[in-house]
């Protein structure tokens, strides 16, 4: 009588902590920042205002990419530089990055290849090179 008053709290535990998980987190957060370089070191001054395009590789670890990626998608750095976004699936994205200075009149760019991690966030600096 007294092994079955411990064993039926025991196996109610047990049952309890083999059909309960945690709720994991399947978004993938993407940072972006963009620095200007000269020789393809980073300076540390940051590109605000940067015209950013982020598109899918064709393909991810064997399988097509969701179509919630969108192709394409534009967006711009804000002023520290930084542009944030959360994506739902895992992707491989490649980003290109531009910007022409108002005063100096030069435009600059910068690529990237950035790999999307489940419950993650990737950060990426693209480097920014002028092209004139």
């Amino acid at each position: 009588m007294k092994k079955s008053l411990i064993l039926i709290p025991f196996l109610a535990v047990v049952l309890l902590l083999a059909f309960t998980q945690c709720k994991k987190d399947y978004n993938c957060g993407l940072k972006i920042i963009c620095n200007y370089t000269t020789n393809g070191t980073d300076t540390g001054a940051v590109v605000s205002g940067a015209t950013l395009t982020i598109y899918p590789n064709a393909v991810t670890s064997g399988r097509t990419v969701h179509p919630a990626i969108e192709n394409g998608k534009d967006a711009v750095t804000n002023d520290n530089g930084i542009y944030e976004h959360t994506y739902p699936y895992e992707a491989l994205l490649t980003v290109t990055a531009d910007y022409t200075d108002t005063v100096t009149h030069k435009n600059y760019h910068g690529t990237a290849q950035i790999k999307l991690q489940e419950g993650e966030v990737v950060e990426k600096t693209v480097l920014m090179m002028a092209t004139n």
